[in-house]
């Protein structure tokens, strides 16, 4: 199976994408996890059960042939499969996995996890506050999907899974909201009841230890069971809602009691990247977090909020590798290219009036 240099070259992701309320959500996340009625659930699956499972995919992806590309996770080596889960494609457990797969669709946008923790995962990502949009089509691609796939389904239970929290409608919804000023006003705790008593979670963004950094944070259901996708997809339409005006008012005032020390903050930040010859990952984003609240903000014109998330998706190691072409020696080397490349990107997309 090919495909991985096609996939990589993909310049339409969602972070180069605006979206409505993109100041606030950078994207939302629909996943609808799936297993084949017939098959041992991927912990389980033997090799031929998982070549059964391929050649699904490869009958699924010849529907439309020129526009889906394949790829095994196995047969990548570590800076690929890296770079796979730093663009989203892939899952961190795929990343580590024997068995996975992955298929693009680059025409109709959809991404196909094979072997994550279900045997089919159809996931849709969308450049901001697009909830219902990622759902219709993920719901157009199941029901292609199912067109060829039987599905382990049960009257009483929905769609089962090997693991009992995705069992039901098998939905995941997710948001990735920027919430730089709540957290600065140490303010973040107001949403977190009223996001636990609906069900659902607000975590950090740093791999699986959900640190929070750049003011980043997943929204996110926690269960799927006695629930209806329509329950889940207004309940996060919901409180994504109520999180972007909070986020709003706080802003508001903050910028109208405290200007001169929001943008100290701004353009303090602004001045370390343009300086700096050593960024760590953690660093990075936490400065271009606040340079994306300046742009958002009109402290900072010369700036596009696109151009301040595609940065914030190249600091990471893999993408840095990829953007100068080497293979890094030391965690030294990479902090010294990234701060190179945050600060050569800056300086080249335009004249600063400061």
């Amino acid at each position: 199976m090919t495909g991985l240099e096609e996939i990589l070259n993909e310049s339409n992701s969602f972070w180069r994408r605006k979206g409505p309320r993109n100041d606030i959500v950078l994207s939302c996340r629909v996943r609808l996890g799936r297993n084949v009625k017939s098959l041992q659930f991927p912990d389980s699956m033997g090799e031929g059960e998982m070549e059964y499972l391929f050649a699904l995919a490869d009958k699924f992806a010849s529907k439309e042939p020129s526009e889906s590309r394949c790829v095994r996770i196995n047969s990548l080596d570590l800076h690929y499969k890296r770079l796979l889960r730093e663009k989203n494609i892939i899952t961190s457990e795929m990343e580590g996995s024997e068995k996975s797969l992955v298929l693009v669709n680059k025409k109709r946008d959809y991404t196909l996890l094979l072997n994550d923790t279900d045997h089919f995962r159809i996931q849709i990502i969308k450049a901001g506050f697009q909830i219902h949009e990622a759902f219709i089509d993920a719901d157009a691609v199941d029901d292609e999907l199912n067109s060829i796939v039987p599905y382990a389904f049960s009257e009483r239970y929905g769609y089962l899974s090997s693991n009992p929290a995705n069992i039901g409608t098998g939905l995941k919804i997710s948001a990735l909201m920027h919430l730089p000023v709540l957290t600065m006003q140490k303010r973040i705790s107001e949403t977190v009841s009223p996001v636990k008593e609906s069900g659902f979670q607000i975590t950090g963004t740093l791999g699986n230890s959900g640190r929070i950094i750049g003011g980043l944070y997943v929204i996110s259901n926690r269960r799927q069971f006695g629930l209806t996708e329509v329950d889940l997809i207004e309940t996060a339409d919901d409180i994504i809602s109520r999180i972007i005006k909070l986020e709003d008012d706080t802003r508001d005032e903050f910028f109208s009691t405290s200007k001169h020390e929001l943008e100290d903050t701004i353009w303090r930040s602004l001045g370390i990247l343009l300086y700096a010859r050593r960024l760590n990952y953690v660093e990075a984003v936490e400065h271009l977090s606040r340079i994306r609240l300046g742009v958002v903000m009109s402290v900072i014109k010369d700036y596009d909020i696109v151009h301040i998330n595609d940065l914030m998706v190249k600091v990471q190691w893999s993408h840095l590798q990829e953007y100068y072409g080497i293979r890094f020696r030391s965690i030294i080397d990479s902090d010294e290219f990234r701060a190179n490349m945050v600060r050569t990107e800056l300086k080249n997309s335009g004249e600063l009036d400061v």
